[in-house]
C-alpha cells in the first residue's frame, strides 16, 4: 500500500518557508504580550474528559472534542482550548501564586470541524488571561493588548473592530421580558449563531424553537437593532463602566457596544468581546474572549475573578493576506563554508565553521566532498546565503580564507587569524 503525503485532514504541514511565518505570528504575539508584563506558561496536550465537559459548552464537548479511552480506561481529550486547563494549573497553586496572575501562551489545538477558509481541525492560539482583578481594568487591558498586537502587524485603519457586550446586562435584559432560564440558555447559543444564519431563519428559531412570545421578540430585535438606547438600563453599569475607559483611549475607534456578541462557551459571565477582519472576505471572529468569575471555583470552591481572549493563527494569517501586510520572510545564514572538491579539506572547513560560529554568526559547512565548488555557490544564492568562505589548496597552504559577499559580487582574501578577528562581536 502507498502512503498519502497528504497531512491529516484540517491540519497542517509546517515547511521551513511556512514555520518563518509562524515564527513571525509568535515573535509578534510574545513582543507585545512581554512588553505589557504578561509571562508564558503551557500545559499538557491531553486533559480528563470532565474538565471540557464541565464548563466548556454542549457544542464543543459534543460536537469537536477529540476524545477517547486510554489504556488505562480513562475517557480523556486533546484539549480544545485553553481557559479550563489554565483554572486547573491557577487551582492547583491557587494559595502561593501571587497575584494579580498575568500569563499568556500559545498552544496548539484541536477541534473537530469542517475545514474551511478561517477554521482548522489544528490550529495555533494566543491565550492572554488575568485573575485576580475584580474591576473591569483588566478588561479594558486584554482590548489594548489586541489592538497593540494588531498595530504591531501594521494593521491598517478601519481595518478591524472589536465588539463588546456584557453576559450579565443580557442576563437581565431576558429577565425584564420574562424570558426563564432555560430559554435564555438556548437564546445565548441563538444569538452566538445570528450572523450565521438568515435573518427570518434566526426569528423562527426564536419563536419556534425557543418559544419567544411576539413581544419579547420584538424586544430583543429593538435592542439589536438601538443598542445604545439600552445603556441607559441601571443593569448596563459594568457594560458602561467599560465602554467609558474605552472612550479615554488611544484605540476607542476600534470598539463598538454589539449585544449580538455573546460568546459559545458556557463559562462566561461578565464583559464579552469579539475582533472580526473589516474585509468582507474574511467573516469569522479573529479573536474572542471575556469575563470568567467562576472557573476556579470548580476546583477550589473559592471565587478567583478571571478574564481572557484566544486569538487563532488562522484567522490572524487570512487577515495578513487580505490587507496585504504579510511580511517577506527568509531563512538567512551568515557563512557557507565550502569544501574543495576531492582532496581531503572536510576537517580544515568544519574547524573554520565553528570559529565563526563561536564568534556569535551561523556558519553552514558544506557536506559532501564530491560537489564542485561552482554548485556550491549556486546551493548559497539560492539559500539566501550572505558569504561564502572559500576554501582551496592556496588558502590551507596560506592560512588565508577567501571571503565572497555575495549581494555584492566581491571578494576578498585574509589571513584566517584577520578574518576571525574581524568578525568577533564585541561583548
Amino acid at each position: 500500500m502507498q502512503l498519502s503525503t497528504q497531512p491529516y485532514k484540517g491540519a497542517r504541514d509546517f515547511y521551513p518557508e511556512d514555520m518563518l511565518m509562524r515564527n513571525y505570528i509568535f515573535d509578534v504575539w510574545k513582543k507585545v504580550l512581554n512588553s505589557y508584563g504578561y509571562v508564558e506558561y503551557d500545559g499538557p496536550f491531553i486533559e480528563n474528559f470532565e474538565l471540557f465537559e464541565a464548563k466548556s459548552g454542549t457544542e464543543l464537548v459534543n460536537e469537536q472534542l477529540y476524545s477517547f479511552v486510554d489504556r488505562g480506561d480513562r475517557k480523556v481529550a486533546i484539549r480544545p482550548e485553553m481557559t479550563p486547563t489554565l483554572a486547573r494549573m491557577v487551582a492547583g497553586k491557587y494559595k502561593t501564586l501571587l497575584r494579580p496572575i498575568m500569563w499568556y501562551s500559545i498552544p496548539n489545538l484541536w477541534r473537530y470541524e469542517k475545514p474551511q477558509r478561517g477554521r482548522l481541525r489544528e490550529f495555533f492560539q494566543l491565550n492572554v488571561d488575568v485573575f485576580g482583578v475584580e474591576n473591569i481594568t483588566a478588561d479594558y487591558e486584554l482590548l489594548s493588548i489586541a489592538v497593540d498586537i494588531m498595530r504591531e502587524f501594521k494593521a491598517p485603519k478601519n481595518s478591524f473592530v472589536i465588539k463588546i457586550n456584557n453576559r450579565r446586562f443580557m442576563d437581565a435584559f431576558f429577565t425584564q421580558i420574562g424570558i426563564n432560564p432555560n430559554q435564555s440558555y438556548l437564546l445565548k447559543k441563538a444569538i452566538d449563531k445570528k450572523t450565521k444564519i438568515k435573518l427570518t431563519e434566526f426569528e423562527k428559531l426564536l419563536v419556534d424553537d425557543i418559544g419567544l412570545t411576539k413581544d419579547q421578540l420584538a424586544s430583543l430585535l429593538d435592542l439589536f437593532a438601538s443598542p445604545k438606547d439600552f445603556l441607559e438600563k441601571p443593569y448596563a453599569s459594568e457594560l458602561n463602566d467599560l465602554l467609558q475607559l474605552v472612550e479615554k483611549s488611544d484605540f476607542q475607534e476600534y470598539v463598538e457596544f454589539d449585544p449580538g456578541i455573546m460568546r459559545g462557551l458556557d463559562y462566561y459571565t461578565g464583559n464579552v468581546f469579539e475582533q472580526f477582519d473589516l474585509n468582507p472576505d474574511n467573516t469569522r471572529a479573529m479573536y474572542g474572549g471575556g469575563r470568567y468569575d467562576d472557573l476556579v471555583k470548580l476546583f477550589t470552591g473559592d471565587n478567583l475573578t478571571g478574564t481572557g481572549f484566544g486569538m487563532g493563527d488562522v484567522t490572524l494569517f487570512n487577515f495578513l493576506q487580505s490587507w496585504n501586510i504579510v511580511p517577506k520572510l527568509s531563512n538567512t545564514i551568515d557563512y557557507l563554508v565550502t569544501v574543495w572538491p576531492k582532496v581531503g579539506f572536510f576537517g580544515v572547513s568544519a574547524n573554520i565553521a565553528s570559529l565563526i560560529r563561536d564568534s556569535g554568526y551561523s556558519a553552514q559547512v558544506w557536506l559532501d566532498e564530491s560537489t564542485n565548488l561552482d554548485k556550491q555557490l549556486k546551493y548559497s544564492v539560492k539559500s539566501n546565503i550572505v558569504n561564502v568562505i572559500v576554501l582551496g589548496p592556496t588558502e590551507i597552504e596560506n592560512n588565508t580564507v577567501t571571503i565572497k559577499e555575495l549581494s555584492s559580487s566581491s571578494q576578498r582574501t585574509l589571513p584566517l587569524t584577520d578574518f576571525l578577528q574581524s568578525i568577533k562581536k564585541v561583548s
